[in-house]
């Protein structure tokens, strides 16, 4: 008896498809590929950060993400400003977005959640908080 036969189509599709599903899945990946940012321009986001605060664009209570700088600057209580990595250090997603509900600053890959003050990580899959950058601000404590 001849056993030479080709697989069938169903097969060749469950086959396939258990490997697309395995290699998402490994591409989420968990906590332990936190890493380190890249390096910022300090020049670049110094001016940028004076920029904002000098136009009043950020918020107290809120954020002012500087996509452009790599930064995220946050204005926890009036006149204190913070300067943070806008790179998340989970898997290096970006922080983009201030939770309405919470104030927190959320990473959009996997929805990681930093306090806008300390820059802590407060809700995973990142384990650890966002980098601050030191970039001395008219008022600021931070």
């Amino acid at each position: 008896m001849e056993q030479n036969k080709a697989p069938s189509r169903r097969m060749v599709l469950k086959v396939a498809g258990a490997a697309v599903t395995v290699t998402f899945l490994a591409g989420c990946g968990g906590q332990g590929n936190d890493s380190a940012a890249a390096p910022i321009d300090t020049a670049e986001v110094r001016a940028a950060v004076e920029k904002a605060v000098s136009a009043g664009t950020v918020p107290v209570g809120g954020a002012q993400f500087l996509s452009d700088a790599g930064v995220v600057v946050t204005q926890p209580t009036k006149g204190d400003y913070r300067v943070f990595s806008d790179v998340c250090p989970h898997q290096n997603g970006r922080v983009s977005i201030v939770d309405k509900g919470t104030g927190r600053l959320v990473c959009a890959l996997h929805g990681s959640q930093f306090n806008p003050a300390t820059g802590a990580a407060e809700v995973g899959p990142a384990s650890t908080g966002l980098t601050p950058v030191e970039v001395p601000v008219s008022g600021s404590t931070g």
